[in-house]
C-alpha cells in the first residue's frame, strides 16, 4: 500500500525525485549495456547482430547524447512561439510581435477579445537573467514564461518553487508587477489524455505589496483572460473552471509587514485544492535606490 501523493495522484505531475525513478534509470542503463549479451534474440529483425551492437554501443550512446543535448539547446523563445503564440494568433485569440533583437523583452501583443496589451519574457528552467528586462510603458499584463527541460531529480514542488522567487524579487526591486508566471515543464509536468503538456500558471496580486498598499487584491478567476487563452490553445480545455485547468493555477498571495525593516509574506496554494501548497518564506522588502 502506497501513500497518496497529491502532486502525482491529484495534479498529475511526474515526480522525478523518487527512489523508484533512480532504480528505473539504473535498470534502463543496465539493459542497454547488456542487451547484446543477454538478449541476442532481439536482433533477429535487424540488419545487425549482437556482436555489432556491442562493438558500436559506446559510439552510438555518445552520438545519442549529443542529439539529446542539442534538442535541449533549442531556443526557449522559439518553443513558446511554436506551442502557444503562433497557434493562438492563427486561432484568432491574439496578435503578437517578436521583439528579440530590437527590444529588451521577447514578445509583445494584444488579446483580441479584451484589447489587453501584454508583454512576455521567456526564460529557461532556472529563470536566470531576469534583471535585464525593459517593460513597454503601455503594458497591461506582464508575464514571465519559464520553459523547463532539465530532467534533474527534483520533486514537482521543487521544480515549481525554484523559479518563482526570482520573479517576485525582480518585481519588487524594479517596481514592476508581473501578473503571471507560466511554467511549462515537459519532463515532469502534467499532460492531457492526448499527451499535451499542461502549463502551470502562478497568479500574482494585481499590484505588488508596499507600505502604502500592504494587502493588494488578488484577481478573480474570471479576470484571468490571458490564462484562459493559454489553456485553450495549449490543452484544448474549454474554460478555467475545468478541473484540469484549476489543478494548474496557483494563487500567489503577498502581504507587506513592517517588521525587521519590512518583509513580504507569501502564500502559494492550488486553485483546485487549496490544501496543496508550495512552501515559501518571507523575503526582505527592498527596492533599488534612485539614482542621484
Amino acid at each position: 500500500m502506497t501513500d497518496n501523493n497529491p502532486w502525482t495522484d491529484t495534479l498529475g505531475f511526474t515526480d522525478l525525485g523518487t527512489d523508484e525513478r533512480e532504480q528505473t534509470l539504473d535498470e534502463v542503463k543496465e539493459l542497454i549495456k547488456s542487451l547484446g549479451n543477454e538478449h541476442p534474440e532481439v536482433f533477429e529483425d535487424w540488419n545487425i547482430d549482437a556482436g555489432d551492437y556491442q562493438r558500436e554501443l559506446k559510439d552510438a550512446v555518445f552520438s545519442l547524447g549529443g542529439s539529446f543535448r542539442q534538442s535541449h539547446g533549442a531556443d526557449n523563445e522559439d518553443i513558446v512561439r511554436e506551442v502557444f503564440l503562433e497557434p493562438a494568433e492563427e486561432q484568432g485569440y491574439l496578435s503578437f510581435t517578436d521583439q528579440r533583437g530590437s527590444e529588451r523583452i521577447d514578445f509583445k501583443g494584444r488579446l483580441k477579445n479584451t484589447g489587453e496589451i501584454f508583454a512576455m519574457d521567456v526564460k529557461g528552467g532556472e529563470g536566470q537573467s531576469i534583471g535585464h528586462l525593459l517593460v513597454p510603458t503601455n503594458t497591461d499584463t506582464l508575464m514571465l514564461w519559464s520553459e523547463r527541460n532539465a530532467r534533474n531529480t527534483k520533486s514537482p514542488a521543487s521544480r515549481l518553487n525554484e523559479v518563482i522567487n526570482r520573479a517576485v524579487r525582480w518585481g519588487l526591486n524594479q517596481d514592476e508587477d508581473p501578473r503571471y508566471m507560466i511554467i511549462r515543464d515537459p519532463p515532469a509536468g502534467a499532460r492531457t489524455e492526448n499527451g499535451r503538456v499542461i502549463p502551470d500558471v502562478i497568479v500574482f496580486p494585481n499590484e505588488y505589496p508596499s507600505p502604502s498598499n500592504p494587502d493588494p487584491e488578488m484577481p478573480a478567476l474570471d479576470d484571468l483572460h490571458f490564462a484562459e487563452v493559454l489553456f485553450k490553445v495549449t490543452t484544448d480545455i474549454g474554460g478555467l473552471n475545468d478541473a484540469q485547468c484549476l489543478k494548474h493555477i496557483w494563487w500567489h498571495e503577498m502581504h507587506y509587514d513592517g517588521r525587521d525593516g519590512g518583509k513580504i509574506d507569501k502564500s502559494i496554494y492550488n486553485a483546485y485544492d487549496d490544501s496543496i501548497e508550495l512552501r515559501t518564506q518571507a523575503i526582505d522588502y527592498s527596492r533599488i535606490s534612485d539614482v542621484v
